[in-house]
């Protein structure tokens, strides 16, 4: 494009050289150069695919809502459209709840300012949501370990649920939770912090016992529509 460019600008400064030349026949040359141009620096682009913008995100996970930044180039209009997705403004932003599936299609179709119509397909793949896994102090590897910790550390200790390798912020709090420890009967426990009752116990606790933290309930303060599995118990093995 470039070389084409500079190869009319040539053309017309050889042209514009000649005496026989009027003021006027060179004013009428140079718009007409100016136009060829704007011409095909306008085919060369417009062309240029939709783009879809993941916000945070690399794939679309189901039971979320997903925001989506869609753009055209060179548009004079286009419409987007694909199951669960929602149209939040005008600016190009939507939202995406996936349904089933592996992946979802959106169906791009834009008018071009040529006056051209375009429809284009984008798929995203879908992932699941993996499950929460509870947290002591900030602490938790899901129910397929067990932390090592001294029985003083549970003592006012502080549970909540954490979503590992997920960028989304859903706001998660603990409403609740039980524990189970050997000899004892199972303690629910309101919010998410340890009661005097369970500190109490827990100075009764000897090396090598099992306390399990498990039936963490959660709030999200997000939207109500999230669905996430039940979050990953806590096991725990006293240590001295």
């Amino acid at each position: 494009m470039k070389r084409l460019v500079l190869f009319l600008s040539l053309v017309f400064l050889l042209q514009s050289c000649k005496s026989s030349y009027s003021k006027t026949e060179l004013l009428k040359e140079n718009k007409a150069l100016k136009e060829r141009i704007k011409k095909l620096e306008t085919a060369d682009t417009v062309n240029q695919e939709a783009a879809i913008e993941l916000k945070k995100m690399n794939v679309v996970y189901r039971g979320v809502i997903n925001p989506v930044y869609i753009s055209k180039p060179n548009a004079v209009s286009f419409e987007a459209t694909a199951p669960g997705l929602r149209k939040i403004d005008s600016l190009g932003n939507y939202n995406l709840s996936p349904g089933t599936g592996r992946a979802v299609d959106i169906t791009i179709k834009s008018k071009l300012k040529n006056g051209d119509s375009l429809t284009e397909t984008k798929t995203l793949r879908i992932k699941d949501i993996s499950a929460p896994i509870g947290t002591i102090n900030g602490i938790g590897c899901g129910s397929k370990c067990e932390l090592k910790l001294k029985k003083e550390d549970l003592t006012d200790a502080v549970i909540n649920a954490e979503m590992k390798n997920f960028l989304h912020d859903l706001g998660i709090a603990v409403i609740s939770f039980k524990i189970k420890m050997p000899h004892y009967r199972v303690i629910k426990i309101s919010g998410n912090k340890m009661n005097v009752r369970a500190n109490d116990l827990f100075t009764l606790l000897q090396p090598d016992d099992s306390v399990i933290i498990f039936d963490i309930k959660i709030r999200l303060s997000g939207n109500s529509r999230y669905k996430l599995k039940g979050v990953a118990p806590i096991i725990i093995k006293i240590i001295e």
